[in-house]
């Protein structure tokens, strides 16, 4: 059982490495994204892509140790409670710094999210200056109006 144990703790070890990771890439986002750099900006993006399936692997690992350790439900400030006396500690320092990670990243977030979306609302209005016409919807896929195709795709059956 105590196996069990050190291997939560190694997951909450990759978890804290993966935001720590994260929080990383957030502030090299944001120094591209000041500078307008747009490939480094793609690059970063297709960075974080690669985190989020590592997350993914961590997400399956927690799901499947957490029902062997009767900690389903379990508040991750709670859980070094329910370790054995002799990982109590090292439980509580992997869940403080993993907590503590957490917030950093966030702030880090915020701070990216906040200039991007200043950038972004700078272009739209560069484009509407230009005389774009405005989005009507916000981003993703848009509703299309059915229309017949172009000639060149049309199909005369009665030849």
């Amino acid at each position: 059982m105590e196996e069990l144990f050190r291997s939560y703790l190694n997951f909450l070890r990759s978890m804290r490495q993966g935001l720590e990771s994260l929080t990383t890439l957030n502030a090299t986002k944001l120094a591209a994204a000041q500078t307008d750099d747009l490939m480094a900006l793609n690059d970063l993006l297709n960075q974080e892509q690669a985190q989020a399936l590592n997350f993914r692997g961590l997400e399956r690992e927690r799901d499947k140790l957490l029902p062997q350790l009767g900690l389903v439900g379990v508040p991750l400030l709670k859980v070094p409670d329910r370790f054995p006396p002799a990982l109590q500690d090292e439980a509580r320092r992997e869940a403080e710094a993993l907590r503590n990670q957490y917030v950093a990243y966030r702030q880090a977030a915020a701070k990216t999210r906040a200039v991007l979306e200043k950038n972004l609302q700078e272009v739209e209005y560069t484009l509407a200056e230009m005389g774009a016409p405005p989005m009507e919807t916000g981003p993703g896929y848009q509703k299309k109006t059915e229309s017949a195709p172009p000639p060149s795709m049309k199909t005369d059956f009665r030849a």
